[in-house]
């Protein structure tokens, strides 16, 4: 994952999207009794700026993966989640946690939410956990817009340092 993510994130390499929203529909499978009660699947969204689009790339080939339509994942073609705007990176290098929580709170400020939402159970997905603050503070945003719950699902977690 340490080198396949960035692969896809900044090298294009497209494939991958493909190995991991497999994965991703592959792991809702084996934890069915775990996920039967969500609602709704969206990805975090990725910076409208940045290209490729990698989590939309993932979540469109996880919904392709799922096609016995089992589980809700939203249709990346009428996102439910919308960065409108490019924010701080929180991945940089040896940034300080107030740091990266600062770009986390930006990138939530930066996300417009439908009604989907509303009332649901979702699960959000990320490719990677550093710190949760960006898991957190979208959470708290779609809270906010009325979802009953917020669970978090990602591809890797960075290591500790």
């Amino acid at each position: 994952m340490k080198q396949t993510l960035p692969r896809l994130k900044y090298e294009a390499k497209m494939g991958w999207a493909l190995i991991f929203g497999r994965l991703i529909v592959g792991w809702l499978d084996t934890h069915a009794a775990e996920v039967a009660d969500i609602d709704l699947i969206v990805g975090n969204p990725t910076s409208p700026d940045r290209r490729p689009q990698h989590l939309e790339a993932i979540m469109r080939a996880a919904r392709d993966a799922n096609a016995l339509g089992r589980w809700p994942i939203a249709d990346p073609d009428k996102p439910v989640l919308t960065k409108t705007g490019t924010t701080t990176a929180s991945a940089a290098p040896g940034a300080a946690w107030q740091t990266k929580w600062t770009a986390a709170e930006q990138h939530a400020a930066a996300i417009d939410v439908g009604s989907a939402v509303n009332g649901a159970s979702v699960l959000l997905v990320d490719d990677v956990f550093t710190t949760g603050a960006q898991m957190a503070t979208v959470s708290r945003l779609l809270r906010q817009h009325g979802a009953r719950e917020v669970r978090g699902l990602v591809l890797a977690r960075a290591p500790w340092r």
